[in-house]
Formats: C-alpha cells, sequence, structure tokens
C-alpha cells in the first residue's frame, strides 16, 4: 500500500489548452485547460474567445503572415500572454499540491479556501453541485445533513469521523426525538462524501472510513408498508369526484400513478408530450439523470384507455411536444420554481387523498406514494417476477424492489393455513 499512495503521490496530471469548439460564443470558442490525470480529464475555461485561426495563431506566432498590421500581431501577442499565463499558473498550483486531486486543484484555481479537511466545506460544494444541476431535493437532503450534524459538532474533519463518533451521533439523534430512519436520512450524505474523498485521494479506506459491517453501519428503519389492498384500490377507481376540482385531480393523479407503473410526482409534473411515443409514455426517472448509475433504463408506459381518459381531462389548451401533460410546471421555470411547484402539487394531491379516503372509509394514511407501492405489491401478488417490477418501477437493482413488495396480507395467510390442514377432514 505504501508504494502505491508513493506512486500515485508522485503523479502528475497533464495540461493541455484547447479550444473548446463544443460550445460558440460571439468572438469565437471559449479557450479551456484541459486537465488529465488517471485516465480523468476536466476542464477549465480562462476567460478568453477566440476563433479557430486566431487559436492557431496563438499557438504557433510564426505563422503570422505577413503584411500583418501591427494592432492585430500586438492582440495576438496579449492573447498567447494570457494563455501562457493560465499555463503557468495550473503548473505552479499542481506543483505545490502533495497530492493532486482535481477538487484541490479547483480550490486553488478559484481562490476557494476549502479545506480538503474540512467535512462541511465539502457539504457546501457539494450542494452548490446539486443546486447547479438542478437537484434541489438532494441539496435539501445534503443541507439537512450537514445543520444536523453541525448542531452535535460544530467542526468536523476526516479523522473526527470515527465508529465512536458515529454511535454518539445516532444515540444523541435518538435522545433529541428522532426515527431510526431520521439517522439513516442524515448519514447517507456524509458516508457519500467520505467515498467521494476516497475517490479524490484525499483519505485513504483502509485508515479513514469508518462505515461497513465489522464497524458502523447505518440504521435502517422498519419499512412501513404503503401499499392498499385490491379492494381498496377498486374504491379509488371508482371514486367520482366533482369535475375540474383537486377532489377529482387528486383521484386522477392516484390512478394514473398506479397505472403508470407507479410513477412519482416530480416525475409525473415534468411528463412533456414528446414523451409520448404511439401507444406508450416514455421517459427516464428525474432521479436517476445526470448520475452515471448502471442498468438504468428508459421506463415506457403503455397507454392504456383510462390513462387516456385522464390525460384529456387535465390537459393544457395545445398539445406542443414542449407542453407539460399536467401543466404543473410553468413553462421556463428555473429548477427552484419547479420543485415550489411540484412540492405544491404534491401536497394539494395529498391532502385531498386523505380526505377522498375518508369518504371511501379506507383506514390508511393514503398519500401518492402508495400508488408506487401498490403497483409493486399487487403486481407480485398477481405472479409477476422481481425482474419485470424492477424494469418497470426503473430500479436498477432487485433488492431495492423488495423494499417495494409489502407483506402477504391476513387474507392470503388465512388461505395459506387452511391448505397446510386441507388434508384433515
Amino acid at each position: 500500500m505504501q508504494i502505491v499512495c508513493k506512486f500515485l503521490t508522485d503523479m502528475k496530471p497533464t495540461i493541455t489548452l484547447i479550444l473548446d469548439t463544443r460550445s460558440t460564443k460571439t468572438n469565437g470558442y471559449p479557450v479551456k485547460l484541459r486537465i488529465t490525470f488517471l485516465r480523468q480529464q476536466k476542464y477549465y475555461p480562462i476567460k478568453i474567445d477566440l476563433s479557430e485561426e486566431d487559436f492557431m495563431l496563438v499557438q504557433n506566432p510564426s505563422k503570422i503572415p505577413k503584411g500583418t498590421d501591427v494592432t492585430r500581431k500586438r492582440q495576438i501577442k496579449d492573447w498567447k500572454l494570457s494563455c501562457d499565463a493560465a499555463e503557468v499558473k495550473a503548473t505552479e498550483i499542481i506543483n505545490k499540491l502533495d497530492y493532486f486531486s482535481f477538487r484541490s486543484f479547483e480550490c486553488k484555481l478559484n481562490n476557494k479556501h476549502y479545506s480538503t479537511q474540512n467535512i462541511y466545506d465539502w457539504y457546501t460544494s457539494t450542494i452548490e453541485k446539486y443546486k447547479a444541476n438542478g437537484q434541489i431535493g438532494t441539496a435539501s437532503s445534503y443541507a439537512s445533513s450537514m445543520h444536523s450534524l453541525k448542531d452535535f459538532s460544530s467542526k468536523l474533519i476526516f479523522r473526527d469521523v470515527t465508529v465512536g463518533f458515529l454511535q454518539d451521533y445516532e444515540k444523541w439523534l435518538l435522545a433529541e426525538g428522532k426515527s431510526i430512519t431520521t439517522v439513516g436520512v442524515y448519514l447517507r450524505p456524509l458516508r457519500a462524501i467520505l467515498n467521494q474523498a476516497i475517490e479524490e485521494g484525499i483519505i485513504t479506506r483502509e485508515n479513514n472510513y469508518p462505515f461497513s459491517k465489522r464497524k458502523y453501519q447505518i440504521p435502517s428503519g422498519k419499512n412501513i408498508k404503503k401499499a392498499l389492498t385490491k379492494e381498496e384500490i377498486i374504491k379509488i377507481f371508482q371514486y367520482k369526484g366533482i369535475p375540474g376540482t383537486w377532489w377529482e385531480k387528486a383521484r386522477d393523479v392516484f390512478i394514473f400513478s398506479y397505472l403508470a407503473s407507479g410513477i412519482n410526482m416530480k416525475d409525473i409534473a415534468l411528463l412533456k408530450y414528446q414523451n409520448i411515443d404511439g401507444d406508450f409514455i416514455r421517459f427516464s426517472r428525474a432521479k436517476t439523470q445526470g448520475t452515471n448509475r448502471s442498468g438504468t433504463k428508459p421506463i415506457s408506459i403503455n397507454i392504456s384507455n383510462e390513462i387516456k381518459l385522464i390525460l384529456n381531462r387535465w390537459k393544457g389548451p395545445t398539445a406542443k411536444p414542449n407542453d407539460y401533460l399536467f401543466q404543473v410546471i410553468e413553462p421556463d421555470s428555473n429548477p427552484l420554481r419547479q420543485s415550489v411547484l411540484i412540492k405544491q402539487f404534491t401536497r394539494m394531491t395529498n391532502t385531498y387523498l386523505k380526505l377522498i379516503c375518508i369518504d371511501l372509509e379506507i383506514n390508511k394514511p393514503v398519500t401518492t406514494y402508495f400508488a408506487r407501492h401498490s403497483f409493486a405489491t399487487i403486481l407480485r401478488r398477481g405472479g409477476a417476477s422481481t425482474a419485470f417490477i424492477s424494469e418497470s418501477l426503473g430500479h436498477s437493482k432487485e433488492e431495492t424492489t423488495a423494499s417495494y413488495l409489502d407483506s402477504f396480507d391476513d387474507e392470503s395467510k388465512k388461505e395459506m393455513q387452511t391448505l397446510l390442514t386441507s388434508f384433515i377432514n
């Protein structure tokens, strides 16, 4: 291990000045530094835009045509000085680093005073990244985790995160009245940050990673099953709300989710007419977009007669490819505004779902999430394979699907008990 670490410490990235022709600017294309390290590449703009001809002349001043006027020669010279300065700065930063990582390089390049060991700095930059990517929900989850950890320990560096620290933090949360589920919600972002630091070479798994079966395992709360019975689903199907009201809309959204492979509220809100492909709606889960998860596939939903009726009830005045099917989101709204609108949509749907279930005498705290669990559970009881259900839900692992599959109900257990004694007269 020491030999490997020494080898990695001695390795240096390569720096190349390139013209990024993938994105056009007013004055040409942006000039960027391309940093390559262990087969990974990242690009850093140096705030200069050049045409392909100008970039070629900056790299090869000897090819400036004879007779070129003095002003243009001076401009090319200034560009070259700026490009050379950017390369020199990058080289100096890299040479001063004890061990290269893109994160530490970026902090120095952008004059950010992030400590490579301060966990809350890692949280802050990770939250900023998710916000920039439009992943507002994930950013909020990391922010909640960070605030809770700060309440427990105002300062936190990687070597502080030990098995003892995690056990004490768990006990403190439980004493504060938090549930086991909440403990898991707060600790999973911390584990992800430690994994990221390991990938970047800031810490080692052998010396700084307390999350494992033999050390500390993040607790998982008892899975509260959220599936409805077939009889309860039929009641909601047959419910007639006042046309055009939230009573009708909440029923329709729930049934649409149930029939459409348990699609969640965010994905419903993001569906557009361009997702309709003949008799199918095809989409990728927002949760998996922008990730490198393997095994994720686009989800295909057959447009049944019931789905068609629901879409027709709530469609907008036009059906352009970029129009939203359910008109939850305003056109051209930014990710933050979209997040607010989706939360409002989900909250209103859940409010009226509970009222509907009171009318129908369904004694369960039904929310939109019940549609997803019910879809999986009723399919399983009907004989569908876990693999089929897993693909329909958009899961990359069948283990994830298992948590959606409800335990057999009491009637099923009674039937099974009868079989065990069927030979008795």
